[in-house]
């Protein structure tokens, strides 16, 4: 089925976003920021620091504030772009045999995530638009999206006509729309980039930056620009030129399709990318039959949960909770993408009787998420009634780059009651009573704080001033968090 696709792009000197809708509905965003960088695909020249063996890896200095982890037993897949496999199966594991100092390329796979290094590979690759060059493979892959048997056999054929036997190659899933000319001459431009790559790391000492991605405007088109695409918008020109050029190259036809914004309005808040990111990190996500979802991502983990809620208009309660379920699938798999949930996520769906019902909820959220380039794996329902799937994580999600931890609640996203903060009051007066019987105290809280001690614990406050021979004075300090104080002592 063909998935009317829309690109936007809005940028300036510091930032730029990048919008993919799929029929009408934003499905991925991305943020590249100057101050945050994303290191994935670039290629380094390292030096391993120290081999682990009780972690099967290596630690090696690319040149970052922490080492990145190489694992030393590699199993080389041709598979981690948009599902591609490799001709006669995957490629065989390897052992890398290592030595503290010694120098090796490598290449970023998932990006520096809290106070872990980024994770490395030694298995180099260089993409393009259609082709994936693979400088010591030999294995030629092919996207699984390619169903047509005549088509696959016709690109097997092509690049081995032109493909060096030491290189490997995946044809990706746009390549159906490529001639022999232009997988011809994309190939020769991927070989060149290699030579130089290599020439630098001939030149360069470790640790050295060889390669690095282009910007993720260009990245995008160059990896989702086919005949589903119907609009490519940017507001940026600099961007739409950069753009228009890369595009005329390598597929002119799709030229007309890219178009510059000019409107008085913001790009992003024309096309509704901005009200739905200020949806994007609610916990609960109502669905339009009454339903919803709630999403609580941990470090470790993604929790999501599932709800009738308000939809009970139904009288077969199972085909409510199919029916609640089944399109819980397909927003939980819309906010995965968009959110970039990644790693160990498990999707508790409302139990049901029929088994049948439970493999269409499955099944459905397989589907919704066909279009997701990052690979996702699927275990069967438990007896919990509980769906656990993992999904590659190459960055951190959209949370870590447009929220940082609450400086209150340190990310728990709890604070103590102001009841519990009034009595932690009481009990620190009570651990200073015999310097402060018969002086005045006063209190100084942030306003919240302040409100509750002067109304609600009023009563309470003075039963205490009065019991321990005290004076008591409030007083509100607006530079103070929401729960936090201060005691200062007067004399009597």
């Amino acid at each position: 089925m063909k998935v009317k696709t829309k690109i936007v792009i809005s940028a300036n000197e510091w930032e730029t976003r990048v919008a993919v809708f799929e029929q009408d509905r934003l499905v991925e965003f991305y943020i590249e920021r100057a101050e945050q960088q994303n290191f994935v695909g670039r290629i380094y020249k390292g030096r391993v620091e120290n081999v682990v063996k009780g972690l099967r890896g290596a630690f090696v200095n690319i040149g970052l504030r922490k080492n990145g982890f190489l694992p030393l037993t590699e199993i080389p897949e041709f598979d981690t772009l948009e599902g591609e496999e490799a001709e006669g199966g995957r490629l065989p594991p390897r052992t890398i045999t290592l030595r503290e100092g010694e120098e090796i390329l490598v290449q970023v796979v998932k990006d520096p995530f809290a106070e872990k290094g980024a994770r490395l590979t030694s298995l180099i690759s260089i993409p393009g638009r259609y082709l994936v060059y693979f400088p010591n493979a030999q294995q030629v892959g092919i996207s699984r999206r390619i169903a047509d048997r005549q088509e696959r056999n016709r690109l097997r054929a092509a690049v081995r006509q032109f493909k060096s036997p030491n290189a490997g190659l995946i044809i990706r899933t746009v390549a159906q729309e490529a001639s022999f000319e232009d997988l011809k001459r994309e190939y020769q431009e991927l070989e060149r980039s290699w030579e130089e790559i290599r020439h630098k790391a001939e030149q360069l000492t470790a640790p050295a930056l060889l390669y690095e991605e282009p910007s993720i405007g260009l990245k995008v088109v160059r990896d989702l620009l086919n005949d589903n695409v119907e609009k490519i918008l940017i507001d940026y020109e600099p961007t739409y030129q950069q753009i228009l050029k890369y595009v005329s190259r390598i597929a002119p036809r799709f030229r007309r399709r890219i178009e510059q914004y000019r409107g008085e309005t913001p790009l992003l808040e024309f096309t509704g990318v901005e009200a739905e990111l200020e949806r994007l990190f609610h916990k609960r996500i109502w669905l339009k039959g009454g339903g919803f979802i709630t999403i609580d991502q941990t470090e470790a983990m993604v929790a999501i949960d599932v709800n009738t809620g308000r939809s009970a208009q139904e009288e077969d309660p199972e085909k409510l909770i199919l029916e609640t379920n089944l399109e819980a699938a397909a927003e939980i798999a819309r906010q995965i993408r968009l959110r970039d949930l990644a790693g160990l996520i498990i999707i508790d769906f409302i139990d049901m009787q029929d088994p049948h019902n439970t493999e269409r909820v499955v099944q459905e959220l397989r589907t919704q998420l066909a279009n997701d380039r990052a690979k996702s794996d699927f275990s069967k329902m438990s007896r919990f009634g509980l769906l656990e799937m993992t999904r590659e994580r190459t960055r951190p999600g959209m949370m870590y780059l447009l929220f940082e931890t609450c400086p209150v609640c340190q990310g728990s996203g709890r604070v103590r009651s102001r009841s519990e903060v009034a009595m932690r009051i009481e009990r620190l007066i009570l651990t200073r009573l015999p310097k402060l019987r018969g002086r005045k105290v006063r209190i100084l809280a942030s306003p919240a704080l302040t409100e509750f001690l002067t109304t609600e614990w009023f009563e309470r406050l003075a039963e205490f001033a009065r019991r321990y021979e005290l004076a008591i004075d409030v007083k509100t300090d607006y530079q103070l968090g929401p729960t936090e104080f201060k005691l200062l002592t007067e004399a009597g």
